[in-house]
């Protein structure tokens, strides 16, 4: 497995990665949704390839209430995205550590997201459970998830 090192990063250096993967209709230097909140946190996940360092996964965090779990401080994790060539490899599960760690640094007990329909694996294995059933939106099908940060 690669050794992987996640920073916290500007939004431009993650969005053509986040574009390609989540949203290709969108235009190469277009801001994603969130990019642009004061508050939010992005995260990159790198790694050396000779003596290149390339960013094989993405997301960005920020303060969010929870709409399932009013009462819990939460924050969102959005826009994730692994580069289809480093699926598989622990980019994603590096992001969701330093993701979870921020959040719980920050005060939040709640990480929370709306996972894709193929990424509801990957979350049930980094600690998140499901909540609702499955629902549309305009990039196709979803689901609630959300993992507990602190008691």
């Amino acid at each position: 497995m690669p050794q992987w090192t996640v920073e916290v990063i500007q939004s431009q250096l993650s969005r053509e990665l986040r574009r390609s993967v989540l949203r290709p209709h969108y235009a190469v230097d277009a801001a994603l949704p969130g990019d642009d909140r004061a508050e939010v946190v992005h995260l990159g996940a790198f790694v050396h390839v000779g003596d290149d360092r390339v960013l094989a996964s993405a997301c960005l965090i920020f303060p969010e209430p929870c709409p399932w779990l009013p009462a819990a401080t939460g924050w969102q994790l959005r826009s994730m995205a692994t580069d289809p060539a480093w699926r598989g490899t622990g980019a994603g599960a590096a992001i969701l550590r330093a993701a979870k760690q921020i959040s719980a640094d920050a005060g939040a007990t709640v990480l929370w997201c709306q996972a894709r329909q193929p990424a509801i694996p990957f979350y049930r294995r980094n600690g998140f459970a499901e909540f609702g059933e499955l629902f549309d939106t305009e990039l196709g099908p979803h689901r609630r998830m959300w993992t507990q940060l602190t008691d």
